[in-house]
């Protein structure tokens, strides 16, 4: 697998998930069958990784409208995240980005007008929950060993004059 294949499986994986946990937390058939897919599509072959691997076949097959929002969502988390990460707001100003670049609309047109707007906060949410933990740890794992290093013993230097 190359590395824009594990690219789309974390996708197409976020993307299950956050069906997955909408339709857990109570939804409609018309919700159904605008965030799931009963039997794998093409986008969903990445799943079948997953599936293969695990003794538990309970992964969720997500609409390929649904992973082309998360990954549109995560693409503005991450074309942004570095000019907002210091702010107490980061979360805020990611969602406020998400929200207005991307249209929501499919969901009120193939789901439901009743839950259109939990939909959509949720899928923010998510995105926004498992992307920023995400990005910071890879920022600080792209600090170098080095970096670790001198901040721990400035941190032990610290703790022990206390």
């Amino acid at each position: 697998m190359c590395g824009g294949d594990v690219k789309m499986f974390s996708v197409v994986y976020v993307s299950g998930f956050t069906a997955r946990y909408l339709l857990h937390n109570g939804s409609c058939d018309a919700c159904k069958a605008c965030l799931i897919y009963e039997t794998p599509s093409t986008t969903n072959v990445y799943l079948g990784f997953k599936v293969c691997s695990s003794t538990v076949h309970s992964l969720t097959y997500p609409t390929e409208t649904l992973v082309e929002t998360v990954g549109t969502a995560v693409t503005i988390l991450k074309g942004m995240i570095s000019e907002v990460a210091h702010l107490d707001t980061v979360k805020s100003c990611i969602t406020s980005a998400i929200k207005e670049s991307i249209s929501f609309n499919w969901i009120r047109l193939t789901g439901c007008p009743l839950h259109h707007q939990r939909t959509e906060d949720e899928i923010v949410r998510i995105v926004t929950r498992i992307s920023i933990p995400w990005w910071c740890k890879q920022k600080n794992e792209s600090l170098g060993e080095a970096t670790r290093h001198k901040a721990m013993r400035r941190k032990l230097q610290i703790l022990s004059h206390q």
